[in-house]
């Protein structure tokens, strides 16, 4: 998904500054990627003390309540998908209904058995025999 004209550290610098405005805000300073990584990591910090000093119990709902966002968020998700997927499918059918049919044309094709295999006994002797005749010849004349 990365395009092949930006670098790394370009794509790497984008994803940094979209996670530095959801958390801190803009970058009016033009801070570097490195400074803006260490203020995302100070706030996050900061935010951990505050969650460990409120009640154990409102962070445990919230957490919960989270969860249950993100449970229903990824229901829907894929409901969607399944929808899309659905849509594509009958979009398929009816666009093979309203091709025309393949007609077929000629005998359909049948699988047929070899034939047995013809048994070449006699001729292996014969063979032999021949072979055993040249070699004699070779050696004795």
């Amino acid at each position: 998904a990365v395009v092949s004209t930006q670098s790394t550290g370009e794509v790497l610098n984008e994803k940094v500054e979209e996670v530095y405005r959801s958390c801190i805000g803009d970058n009016e300073a033009n801070i570097s990627t490195l400074q803006m990584l260490t203020n995302i990591e100070n706030r996050l910090e900061e935010l951990f003390e505050h969650i460990e000093m409120m009640p154990q119990e409102k962070v445990e709902l919230a957490e919960k309540a989270k969860e249950k966002e993100r449970r229903l968020k990824l229901r829907e998700e894929k409901r969607e998908q399944q929808r899309l997927h659905q849509e594509e499918r009958v979009r398929k059918a009816l666009e093979r209904a309203k091709a025309d049919p393949k007609v077929q044309t000629g005998k359909r094709l049948v699988f047929r058995s070899k034939p047995p295999e013809v048994q070449k006994k006699k001729t292996d002797v014969v063979d032999k025999k021949n072979e055993e005749d040249e070699e004699l010849q070779y050696y004795f004349s």
